[in-house]
């Protein structure tokens, strides 16, 4: 998925990407080995943060990492070719501000991507909404989240990846069936049960229409 998500982007050689909701850095990695690029991470995790450090110890290409709050921090304008978020804006309640913020950080013809959470139109069931409600998720449907990207100024491709996202979930709940025992072992069989559970119910959630996942390519015209 990363692979053919940032090919869209035609990345050239010296461009700066800013990478929000960074986790690890496996994306910047990859963005920076293949591109030449120069990425910066951002997370408000320390400890995904931390290891994002300590893996790109020795490394001969530009990845740098920021622990940070991204709706709280600021970067000098017109600073980045590239803003790339993988399913964290879910997390900020107030994403018209912070849409407006990357638009800033953009330079001219800059390119924003997405991948996010959301929902079909309308109020979600009542066990999709406690699912909302625990995660302490902000979730929208396509088309709002559209109108709030268009609103900061960008010209927005949207594309509903739902079906690849249900086929990603069936290929790691395989993936992780097929490694029960040693999952139980260094874990313990409540936690399978559990990840295995929420995982089912997010299939099953995609598979009728009430959960999706969205790509957003933003232009910054």
């Amino acid at each position: 998925t990363t692979k053919e998500l940032v090919a869209k982007l035609e990345l050239n050689p010296g461009q700066k990407v800013l990478d929000v909701g960074c986790g690890v850095g496996g994306g910047d990695f990859y963005m920076a080995e293949n591109f030449d690029v120069e990425v910066v991470g951002v997370d408000l995790s320390i400890n995904m943060i931390s290891r994002a450090i300590e893996r790109a110890i020795g490394l001969k290409y530009t990845v740098e990492f920021d622990c940070a709050d991204c709706s709280k921090k600021t970067y000098t304008e017109k600073t980045y070719d590239v803003i790339y978020t993988r399913d964290a804006m879910l997390y900020i309640k107030d994403k018209p501000t912070l849409f407006r913020s990357f638009y800033k950080w953009l330079k001219p013809g800059g390119q924003l991507l997405i991948t996010d959470y959301c929902k079909s139109v309308g109020s979600p069931s009542s066990e999709f909404a406690e699912y909302i409600k625990e995660g302490g998720y902000y979730i929208h449907d396509l088309k709002e989240y559209e109108q709030m990207l268009e609103n900061a100024g960008f010209d927005v491709i949207v594309e509903d990846r739902t079906d690849q996202f249900v086929r990603t979930l069936q290929q790691e709940l395989l993936a992780l069936e097929s490694q029960k025992d040693e999952f139980i072992r260094d874990f313990s069989n409540d936690d399978y049960n559990e990840i295995v559970e929420r995982w089912k119910a997010k299939q099953i959630r995609g598979e009728r229409g009430e959960q999706k996942w969205g790509l957003f390519i933003a232009k910054k015209i």
